[in-house]
């Protein structure tokens, strides 16, 4: 009797691609919920001014439009290898950076740190979607999972630099995982700098349309809860300490939410899921609003769970291909661009809104209205196709 030979790369790839999508997905959201967990401290600490305060709460959104639209251009000029590369090493310095003295470091710092976290966002799909069945699931609950411990350790630091720049080491972790195990991924999500794709060939226009609005909804959403939940807890009369663990609460039930992600897409259909993430926000905020210093658990867990309406879209860009890896780029690219210009321009008005009123009323409400316009264009996502052009990107 015989036994058949499995070659030793064959057992290690899968074990390579998870490992490198977890660590790659971890470092997509500490760089924002560890800020959002220290803002307030850092005002008074750093002395910052509220409208700056307000800059660094929108400041992810409108760095993730311009990386997430840059990442199909990058991929197609120097290959997926290089572009998550050189965007690792800027995250990684970066973060330690906006630990540096003055309004100059923290807010440059953070501006490269979220730039590069856009890029890898936007392109890490293409890998998702191209490698092991189990890679969805892997990239969602480490995307919640990062957001998590961002907000949960975080606050546990001595310094407000050591909690912001102690997430520098994980990034650093990241790059050598990746410089070793990428020219297998990248093989498999088209490594090729030519790409034939181009976000302008994606059809139909009014689904792109759609899920770019959507997306655009949900991540102002998102990125307010992310760097303001425990002001607003504050701010209704919680202790700092108890609004921290609240903020830290809701993101660690946002780990398994998003870890069920792509199990539920594959028994549920889209639209119950879509409306059921934005009713557990509304119902979350509505509560907030209402009586936010009674069972103050149970709105911050709604919420919680309503996070995961961003790795839901997250799955779907990859769904809506196809899993043709160029398809997904293209649409990745454009949906995360055009979605985080919306997500910045609403995050910055709720901040200044807050500060015109010095209440968290009004800015609750407007953000009730965009989860009612989410649960809206989660009900009429379709598929999206593309037409190739040449053997070349337009330049």
């Amino acid at each position: 009797m015989t036994t058949a030979h499995v070659p030793r790369a064959a057992i290690l790839s899968p074990v390579a691609t998870g490992v490198t999508v977890a660590v790659l997905a971890l470092n997509l959201r500490p760089a924002v919920t560890s800020m959002g967990a220290l803002l307030t401290r850092i005002e008074t600490a750093a002395d910052l001014s509220p409208v700056l305060a307000a800059t660094l709460v929108s400041l992810p959104t409108w760095c993730f439009a311009v990386g997430g639209w840059a990442a199909w251009r990058l991929r197609a000029r120097f290959g997926i290898r290089g572009v998550i590369t050189a965007a690792l090493a800027v995250l990684t310095l970066s973060l330690v950076a906006r630990t540096l003295p003055g309004d100059v470091a923290i807010l440059a710092g953070t501006t490269a740190a979220c730039l590069a976290i856009a890029v890898l966002g936007a392109l890490l799909p293409v890998i998702v979607r191209t490698a092991t069945p189990s890679s969805a699931a892997c990239y969602t609950a480490c995307l919640g999972a990062g957001s998590a411990l961002g907000a949960l350790l975080t606050p546990t630091a001595l310094a407000w630099q050591v909690g912001l720049g102690c997430w520098a080491i994980l990034a650093a972790v990241a790059l050598v995982i990746w410089i070793g195990s990428s020219r297998h991924l990248t093989a498999l999500a088209g490594s090729a700098r030519a790409v034939r794709v181009s976000p302008r060939t994606l059809f139909p226009r009014g689904t792109v349309a759609t899920l770019t609005v959507h997306f655009g909804l949900l991540s102002a959403v998102t990125f307010v809860l992310m760097g303001r939940l425990a002001a607003i807890l504050h701010a209704a009369g919680l202790t700092p300490a108890e609004s921290e663990l609240h903020f830290a609460a809701a993101m660690v039930l946002g780990v398994p939410v998003s870890l069920a992600v792509p199990y539920l897409t594959r028994r549920v259909p889209h639209t119950p899921l879509a409306i059921s993430f934005a009713g557990a926000s509304i119902t979350g905020l509505t509560g907030l609003m209402i009586s936010p210093a009674s069972v103050t658990w149970l709105w911050t867990g709604l919420l919680g769970v309503g996070l995961g309406a961003l790795g839901l879209a997250l799955v779907d860009l990859g769904r809506r291909t196809r899993g043709d890896p160029d398809t997904t780029a293209a649409l990745s690219s454009v949906v995360q661009g055009l979605g985080y210009t919306l997500a910045g321009v609403l995050a910055l008005g709720i901040g200044l809104l807050e500060t015109a009123t010095g209440t968290w009323t009004w800015p609750l409400f407007a953000l009730v209205v965009a989860l009612v316009g989410q649960a809206m264009t989660g009900t009429t996502i379709g598929d999206v196709r593309t037409t190739p052009t040449s053997k070349e990107v337009p330049r």
